[in-house]
């Protein structure tokens, strides 16, 4: 009986020691490592969600996946441990702050963190910084502009698929097609403007608000409508812009920058942009009328004036013009209320528009 109990004793300490061996391997082998990326809307220690959102669990969990990269890179050396992740859809994100907790359940405490790497082509950014473990749960909290909304989630990198690696977090070309492709987007279905939005995503001139989604009648703001006309004119956009109010780390700094520049948009004053507030119906169509000029388009009568019945006398010229030009219509100016915010889909329908007629 005794040797039994020692026998049995042995094998606990030996379980216990093999699985602390398991645990720490990972640790103690310094170099640099692939990972796949495990996301949470759902905080995974209190079972609640932290940003007061969606009570629809599969749609913020969506929402995460479509925001972060599937891989992640771990650097592991003497000194610690140094993540770099992919956030995605990154033109729609603002303030990012990140946060890694200090242990298992505990607190989270903010870190600084570097933007290594932008693409315009995926619509992404490489974010690096430090964490007590490759483990470690990361909180994230940004803002979404199609949102309009703080959101707050959770990931953490699987070490189970540690691979070694060279620091190589690239997108294969058709890994970039399938984000973009519009028919995955569940809330663009039977909508007016289905077959515009699909168009424009496929063109990687928008992007969905979630993996899922497009959210087709949230308003756009001035510094996205002038991000997808730079992104339309397939130029080399560069350049910092000169408003008070257009901050230079903005995704679309430059872009209101080659905007203003080039005489395609005006500020609300000789310092201001006011880049976050909704484009209005006219201020759209005044927009893609300078960028027609500025393109050397020769606009042709493609329909009949519009009714101009509340439009405002600055405006008059150009929304006319973009009516006959068949840019704007009843459909895309909310029934030709031109002061009213223009949603993403009435956007779209206009590039869609304008693109059919007028190439880019």
């Amino acid at each position: 009986m005794k040797i039994l109990s020692k026998l049995i004793l042995s094998m606990l300490i030996l379980s216990i020691l093999m699985s602390v061996c398991s645990i720490n391997a990972f640790a103690v082998q310094n170099g640099t490592y692939t990972m796949d990326t495990i996301t949470y809307y759902i905080n995974p220690d209190t079972g609640t969600t932290d940003d007061g959102g969606t009570a629809n669990t599969e749609l913020g969990e969506g929402m995460c996946r479509s925001a972060v990269y599937e891989k992640a890179v771990v650097e592991q050396t003497d000194e610690g441990t140094v993540i770099t992740m992919r956030m995605l859809l990154y033109s729609n994100l603002s303030n990012i702050r990140i946060a890694v907790q200090d242990s298992p359940k505990g607190e989270y405490s903010d870190v600084k963190y570097s933007i290594i790497k932008e693409s315009s082509s995926n619509d992404s950014a490489d974010i690096k910084f430090n964490a007590p473990s490759a483990d470690s749960l990361i909180r994230v909290k940004m803002y979404v502009a199609p949102m309009g909304r703080d959101v707050c989630f959770y990931w953490q990198c699987d070490t189970s698929t540690a691979a070694v690696s060279e620091d190589n977090l690239e997108q294969t070309e058709k890994e970039v097609n399938e984000k973009a492709a519009g028919d995955k987007f569940t809330d663009i279905k039977g909508h007016w403007a289905e077959s515009e939005i699909k168009q424009v995503v496929e063109m990687g001139l928008f992007s969905g608000t979630t993996e899922i989604t497009f959210e087709p009648d949230t308003s756009m703001t001035r510094g996205m409508f002038v991000t997808v006309l730079g992104r339309m004119s397939g130029e080399e956009i560069s350049g910092t812009s000169t408003f008070s109010d257009v901050d230079s780390n903005k995704y679309y700094s430059p872009y209101i920058a080659w905007a203003n520049r080039n005489g395609i948009v005006n500020g609300i004053s000789d310092t201001a942009f006011n880049p976050d507030a909704p484009v209005t119906c006219e201020q759209a169509a005044i927009i893609l009328v300078k960028y027609g000029e500025y393109k050397g388009v020769a606009f042709e009568t493609k329909s009949i004036s519009p009714s101009t019945t509340g439009v405002s006398s600055w405006a008059m010229e150009n929304v006319v013009a973009a009516g006959k030009a068949g840019i704007i219509t009843k459909q895309n100016t909310n029934g030709y209320d031109y002061t009213s915010s223009a949603t993403r889909a009435d956007v779209a329908s206009m590039i869609s528009n304008y693109m059919k007629y007028y190439g880019n």
